[in-house]
Parts: C-alpha cells; structure tokens; sequence
C-alpha cells in the first residue's frame, strides 16, 4: 500500500514538473521572449536565484523543502521552514527579475545608438527580464501555498511543548553552502554587468559604471542605511538592513526625481541626466545591499525562529520597493525619449 502511494506521489510531481517545464518553455520561446537568453536574462535570474538561496539555507533544509514540496510528510517545524523557503524563492525571482531589468536598463540606456529607436527598444527588452522573474515565482508560489495549507489544517503545538522547547536565539556561522551562494552571487552579478560592456561600445555620452554607482546614490543609500540601522539596533537579525535599504533606495529615487523634473523645467540637459542616473543608482544600490546583506541575515534569523513577527514589514519591503523601482524607471524611460532643447 505504502509503495503504491509513493508511486502515485511520484508520478504527480513528474506530471506537474513536466506541465510546468513545457508551459515555461513555450512561453520563454515565444516571440521577443527569446531574447531573455543574451545578457541580463535566464540564466541570471536561474543562477541568481540558486545564489540566493544557498546565502540564507543549508543542504539539507533544500533537500526537505523539495521532498516536503512532493508530498513528503513533516512536523510542524520541518513544514513551517519548507513554506518559508518556498516563499523567500517567490521574493526572490521577483526582486532579481526587477535587479535584471534595472541592468538591462543602465546598458541599453549606455551602448545604443542611432536615436532614440534602439534606446527605446532596448529598454523594452530589459523589461523581458522582469517578466520572466514573474513567471519564476508563480511557479514557486505553488508549492509555498501548498504547504502553508498544510500547517494550518495541523493543530498549533500546546504550551508545554513550546516551553520545552525553547526557541534558539543565535544564529549559526556561515555554512559552506552559504559562503558558495554569496560567490555565486558576486560571480552572476559581474558577468551580467561587465560581459555587456566589455562586447559593446559605448556609444552614448553616460558612462555606465557611474551609472551604476553614482557617488551621491552611494552616500545617500549606504549612509542613510548605516544610520538607520544603528538606530533600529539587532543589525544581526537582517530586518533592519531590509527596512534601511528599501528606505534609503526610495528617498534617493525620490530626490533624483525631483532633481530631474527641475532639470526638465530649466531646460538644462545635464540635470537631468544627473538626476536620472540618481534615480537609478539609488534603485540599484538599495537591492545589491538587501539581496547581499539583509535578506541572507534575515533568512537565517528567521529559520532559528526569531523575528517571525517581524516579517510583515520585511515581506512590505520584499514585495513594494521592487514595485516602486518598476515606477521610477518608467519614469525614466519617459524622461529619455522626451525631446528637450538645450540653453544656450
């Protein structure tokens, strides 16, 4: 009895797999779609994501989460972490689909030429990125609501054993699979951003790596985070990098906006490249500093069983500062193909 239930088990996470995998497979080759395979794409969103994930979890948590995922049985405590897994693998296809179409955006917006034609369509396919990330975590969000249901049709342990069991307040030193996600990380990160630049001239009067990490984004971001955080206190736990970061990232969007339309209302061209280059440095600055400093601290805090009450503003963070990037840079995609006259 047991073999034919485990066969059957089997047998539907291969259906699934398959419907899956053929369905992502039609959509990603469709149409423009096929251009997800060059530069900022597929594959940084799939190595990106496996980075990612070997930062906050060990060998073995993965490994339970995909058995859990195909109907493997667990406690409460194995299940509550498999869920969790599965939901930080939604957040993070989303912010990564988000971080590779601000890349994409910065290179189209540096090496194309011949008007504003190629500018446009270049930032449009940068755009394939984020959809794609979408798609990602969809499909993660399956087996995270699968498990989540579980847990709550489980009945909530009795005090005793909570008081048994009291929940453990260190978090472990970095395992070998942490200290690999973190290089991986570093590793995608400059193929994406420099193999670009390296193949391609620059042909446009904005210089990439200014861009990228333009002196002012970086002081407003990084010292506004470090303030924060030694005003929130328990750096440790990784919330308060999260908060600070996605803080940070919006007023330094916020100020280079506002820098931008001033530079629009003047007539002064290079304002507003300056202020455009702001709005997308502080953007791109506050997710390198969540996804390689908060979120790992915040993963692996979290599965020791402190800062769960926190998470409601954490997953804000996750969810809503991708979302205001995405704004912004239609913004900025409105302000580069607005036609301006330069005073003399």
């Amino acid at each position: 009895m047991t073999a034919k239930i485990d066969l059957k088990r089997l047998l539907r996470a291969l259906i699934i797999i398959l419907i899956v995998t053929v369905w992502f497979i039609v959509v990603i080759l469709s149409g423009k779609f096929i251009d997800l395979l060059r530069g900022p794409g597929l594959a940084f969103l799939l190595l990106g994501g496996a980075a990612m994930i070997l930062m906050g979890f060990s060998g073995p948590e993965i490994g339970a989460a995909f058995k859990h995922a195909s109907g493997s049985p667990g406690d409460r405590e194995r299940l509550q972490k498999s869920a969790y897994f599965w939901e930080t693998a939604v957040r993070n296809f989303w912010m990564l689909g988000v971080l590779g179409g601000i890349i994409g955006f910065i290179i189209a917006l540096c090496v194309s030429r011949g008007g504003l034609g190629p500018i446009a369509s270049g930032m449009a396919e940068s755009a394939l990125t984020t959809v794609c990330g979408m798609i990602l975590g969809v499909i993660c969000l399956v087996p995270a609501l699968k498990l989540t249901g579980k847990l709550n049709k489980q009945p909530l342990p009795e005090a005793r054993a909570v008081l048994e069991k009291p929940v453990e307040k260190t978090v472990k030193a970095l395992r070998f699979e942490n200290i690999i996600g973190y290089a991986l990380f570093i590793a995608v990160m400059g193929w994406t951003i420099i193999l670009p630049l390296v193949s391609k001239p620059i042909n446009g009067p904005l210089n990439p790596l200014k861009i990228f990490f333009n002196w002012p984004s970086l002081i407003v971001v990084l010292g506004g985070t470090i303030a924060l955080v030694m005003f929130m206190g328990d750096a440790s736990a990784g919330r308060s990098f999260t908060l600070s970061f996605a803080l940070t990232g919006g007023i330094g969007s916020l100020v280079g906006f506002v820098q931008a339309i001033m530079g629009m209302s003047s007539r002064v061209i290079a304002d507003v490249a300056s202020g455009i280059s702001f709005i997308i440095s502080s953007c791109f600055i506050a997710f390198l500093g969540m996804m390689l400093v908060g979120i790992p601290l915040e993963d692996r805090t979290v599965k020791t069983g402190r800062n769960r009450k926190g998470l409601t503003l954490s997953r804000i963070a996750w969810y809503v500062f991708p979302l205001v990037t995405l704004i912004f840079l239609f913004i900025v995609f409105i302000l580069v193909i607005t036609p301006i006259k330069k005073v003399v």
